[in-house]
């Protein structure tokens, strides 16, 4: 944080010096950033004149203002989930302010301070904490860990880590058995409404997970239950991190690397790549051993309406066994896509793309000796839409084209199959900055078979594409006092055609409460009924309703001191898991913490302590 004040302090000294010398009224500018070092857009910047009088303006999205009027003692400044603060102001000086934000209810996602700070050694655990997601582990590898968003798809959501994509199109294995505790720094969570977007597995959302955050060199080694340790270096335009962690049940390693070079005329060349495996031994007859290794590059032009052109490649596979008999698979994929983006109140937005997926699925020492699926799936996809925003409404609106090619199968005999998809969406949040706002969304998606799904018991005949199509209708309702409450109410009814027929609706409600500057309340329900049979028979849920929610209360008295408590209801094995977990932590010196974590998982208590270094 001290770097960055440091930046903008100079960056305000060489913005005040012209204005000053040119004009004829005084001026007085700044800064205004949160506890963290991040700068406040609209925040307002007021003084009161003797006579009553009052000047003020707002900070733009650097944080920063311009205050016609110069003489002035003090400044007061107030934003929305801060903590009102007055500063002094010394003459031809730029000011900086510091506020405390209340971050627990700016963020709609869990924070990258609360990812540093939860005790959660799988990450899908800390994701689980944001509003209405829901969470299904398993006591097995397989499926493993599935998130939701409002419940809508009970294969999960689409997972893209560092940029890629990354999905089992083999059988659907989970993509966040393999990623080690406490190694991701961020955590960006889209609902379903952005499914015309991206496509397959996006009917249960998207989660947006970055292993790097801006200027932070996160160290963590803690021992305990767990063995974890995590090492980054880097800056803004390139960072280098390696994570480990390990217990008496699993151990996974990974690595990552990004690069970005600045080109000409305000261009970038951007490159990361990343991998890791892992081992668990979650039960007596049953183990796994899986990796995966991605790379991706991608160029950007903003002055040619923001174009991009990326592309990704990635490999995945693992090996897992049914008591004493072998199971294995693997993939690989390559993506290429293209965009633009206009600039503006209303702006335009259009992209193509195309996936090509190969993979294979081993089941054949079984006693029944399924035959062994080899196939591919290419996809080929284009979308385009709109956005309108102002102070007092947010619509994006688009449409998505995609086009769908499976080939290969069983028995060697090849089963190609065909299909196609258009997608609209309409996502309207009205008074998205006021007391009361609203959220209206009418969407399609689509889920498509896995390679198993699809060839595994066809018997080498030719089979049509058994996908899933949806259309989800959605409404939410949010008040908040601008200052230390904030609640939400949310209704999504989804309906499935396709392979299996049926139906989901979800309903919750979630309160944050600000109690006092340093304790902080987040508290939510939600309960799912979904009627959409599973590939190869049954109901999700084992047929029941489930009900999900937890409670997180926060302590942060602002000196470097955190404590959560969390009690919580998740899914195990489709039933309901109750749990209570926390986490302490505060500063040594120099950036220097000690942490304690006490986590419960599968029905174990996981008890953790060590040291933290650098930023979230």
């Amino acid at each position: 944080m001290k770097q960055a004040v440091v930046s903008v302090t100079a960056a305000l000294l060489a913005l005040a010096a012209t204005p000053l010398a040119l004009a004829q009224a005084p001026l007085t500018v700044g800064s205004v950033r949160d506890q963290e070092g991040r700068p406040i857009e609209a925040a307002t910047v007021s003084v009161v004149r003797p006579a009553g009088s009052t000047i003020s303006a707002q900070t733009d999205a650097a944080g920063t203002f311009a205050l016609p009027a110069g003489g002035i003692a003090a400044l007061r400044v107030t934003c929305r989930y801060c903590e009102a603060t007055t500063v002094a102001v010394r003459p031809n000086e730029p000011v900086v302010a510091i506020v405390r934000r209340y971050l627990a209810l700016s963020a709609s996602a869990p924070s990258p301070e609360d990812l540093a700070g939860l005790p959660y050694a799988h990450v899908e655990s800390a994701i689980a904490l944001h509003p209405f997601t829901l969470l299904a582990e398993s006591s097995t590898s397989y499926p493993g860990s599935r998130l939701s968003d409002r419940g809508l798809s009970s294969v999960g959501s689409l997972l893209v880590d560092n940029g890629a994509p990354n999905y089992d199109i083999a059988n659907g294995q989970s993509p966040f058995e393999l990623i080690p505790a406490n190694y991701e720094r961020s955590a960006v969570i889209r609902d379903a409404a952005t499914a015309f977007l991206y496509g397959d597995q996006s009917a249960g959302g998207i989660v947006e997970l970055e292993p790097f955050s801006a200027g932070s060199n996160a160290q963590v080694a803690t021992v305990g239950s767990n063995t974890i340790a995590r090492a980054e270096v880097g800056s803004d335009s390139f960072g280098l991190a390696f994570g480990s962690s390990s217990n008496n049940t699993e151990s996974r390693q990974r690595s990552d690397l990004f690069q970005t070079w600045n080109l000409n005329a305000d261009q970038s060349l951007s490159v990361a790549a990343g991998s890791e495996q892992g081992r668990s031994f979650q039960l007596p007859d049953s183990s796994f051993a899986g990796s995966f290794s991605f790379g991706d590059a991608a160029f950007r032009d903003p002055r040619a309406l923001n174009l991009y052109v990326s592309a990704v490649s990635d490999r995945g596979g693992y090996t897992m066994t049914a008591g004493e008999y072998p199971i294995s698979a693997g993939w690989s994929d390559a993506n290429f896509a293209a965009g633009i983006h206009s600039n503006g109140a209303v702006s335009g937005f259009a992209d193509v793309a195309v996936r090509s997926s190969t993979g294979y699925y081993d089941a054949q020492a079984l006693p029944f000796g399924l035959p062994r699926v080899g196939a591919t799936l290419a996809q080929t996809h284009a979308d385009v839409g709109f956005q309108a925003a102002a102070d007092d409404y947010n619509i994006v609106g688009g449409v998505g084209a995609f086009w769908v090619n499976y080939a290969g199968g069983t028995l060697g005999v090849s089963q190609p199959a065909k299909t196609a998809f258009v997608l609209p969406s309409i996502n309207a949040a009205v008074f998205p900055n006021a007391k009361f706002s609203a959220d209206f969304q009418g969407s399609g998606s689509f889920t498509l078979p896995t390679l198993v799904d699809q060839y595994q018991y066809s018997g080498g005949l030719p089979m049509p594409v058994g996908y899933e199509r949806n259309a989800l209708g959605a409404v939410s309702f949010t008040y908040t006092d601008d200052s230390r409450v904030r609640l939400s109410f949310e209704e999504a009814d989804e309906s499935a055609h396709g392979v299996w027929t049926g139906t989901v609706t979800s309903t919750g409600f979630s309160a944050v409460w600000q109690v006092t500057p340093t304790v902080a309340l987040r508290a939510w329900t939600m309960h799912v009924r979904d009627t959409v049979q599973l590939y190869g028979g049954g109901f999700p849920y084992g047929g029941a309703a489930p009900t999900v929610n937890a409670a997180w209360v926060t302590y942060d008295p602002g000196a470097g001191l955190r404590v959560d408590a969390i009690y919580r209801r998740d899914l195990l094995d489709g039933g309901p898991f109750y749990h209570f977990d926390g986490a302490i932590s505060a500063p040594i010196r120099g950036g220097l913490r000690w942490y304690a974590g006490a986590e419960s998982w599968m029905h174990r208590t996981f008890i953790d302590a060590g040291l933290r270094l650098g930023g979230p």
